[in-house]
């Protein structure tokens, strides 16, 4: 999966044909997965479009360092600033301070664009010119078995006629690093809340949702990375950031407040929906009966919960996990 960046292709033609588009990045002891990250931009079959590359590294130990220095070198569009101690937000808000081009994208120094990333993104922005943000599919990849992919099919938010109140409910999931957002817009909501440490991009397109139209690509741009650890730690943490980011945003938007039981019953739900694929029924269990505490009239939570209590979901569960080793099915769902 990981290659070496192609020391050839540090510069592409530039056209008038397309926005301008500056890429930021965050890196800390990201340095095995760094090259390819920069490479699958590199690549791009709209390279032409992008105008810089802009890395804020958090702190990262020498051996990374020396990678992105090198990466530095033989790129000439790629800008890399030495920092640490930022966290994720602040170090994204750093990079944009760099940027000048119309739309900005975000992409994670562990995963990979696929080349048709921004071309398909520029071609959506010109069939919708109201749309702020744009958003697409996922491929998740297991970092020790990169052959082993679950697609992962998103909520299509575009057609919303109340897009605050359907994010709130509905979420996406909407990954940064599939993300392209208009500038002057990114500006304007105030970027990312560097107070907020876990789901701040949840909150960030809360705000984006007041104003503006979100566009999505249903067909997987991304090649996420899956770590070891990523899926299995802290579940139970998770669901009190997801209980703080809706209440901020409820504060925020007062009318959000009556929808903040369903939002979390969701949440509880799909925790409880990847408790199940891990093999921890007992968690599964908790979460499933928190979704129905939380929501009573939910008809997901109450599936969910009976299924479960009845032994039904495990089997069919384990048999899901498998289509979606196949790229036959969304993940989350």
């Amino acid at each position: 999966m990981d290659t070496v960046a192609d020391t050839s292709v540090t510069t592409a033609p530039r056209t008038t044909a397309g926005p301008t588009v500056d890429v930021i990045m965050t890196c800390y002891n990201e340095g095995p997965y760094i090259t390819a990250a920069i490479d699958s931009i590199i690549n791009q079959s709209r390279y032409d479009l992008v105008e810089r590359i802009v890395v804020v590294d958090d702190g990262s130990r020498p051996d990374t360092l020396e990678i992105l220095k090198g990466l530095e070198a033989r790129c000439s569009r790629l800008k890399v600033i030495y920092s640490g101690g930022n966290g994720l937000p602040k170090a994204r808000n750093l990079a944009a301070d760099h940027c000048t081009s119309d739309w900005i994208a975000i992409l994670d120094g562990d995963d990979i664009w696929t080349e048709d990333k921004l071309e398909h993104q520029v071609t959506a922005i010109g069939a919708r010119p109201n749309a702020g943000l744009v958003y697409s599919g996922y491929l998740q990849f297991d970092n020790e078995n990169p052959e082993n992919r679950m697609v992962a099919h998103v909520n299509d938010l575009g057609g919303s006629s109340d897009l605050l109140r359907d994010y709130f409910l509905k979420e996406g999931p909407i990954i940064p690093s599939t993300i392209l957002v208009r500038r002057d817009l990114f500006e304007q909501v105030g970027r990312f809340d560097a107070r907020i440490k876990v789901f701040e991009d949840t909150e960030f397109y809360g705000r984006m949702a007041d104003i503006c139209e979100f566009c999505c690509i249903d067909k997987p741009l991304l090649l996420k990375r899956v770590h070891a650890n990523s899926i299995t730690a802290k579940r139970q943490e998770m669901m009190a950031h997801h209980a703080f980011v809706a209440f901020h945003l409820a504060a925020r938007f007062p009318r959000l407040y009556p929808l903040v039981p369903r939002r979390l019953s969701e949440r509880a739900r799909k925790l409880g929906n990847t408790a199940v694929e891990l093999g921890s029924d007992a968690e599964a269990g908790r979460f499933y009966r928190l979704a129905v505490q939380l929501s009573p009239l939910s008809w997901r939570a109450q599936l969910s919960f009976w299924a479960h209590r009845l032994g039904l979901p495990l089997g069919a569960m384990k048999k899901k996990a498998a289509a979606r080793r196949e790229g036959q099915v969304a993940y989350g769902q």
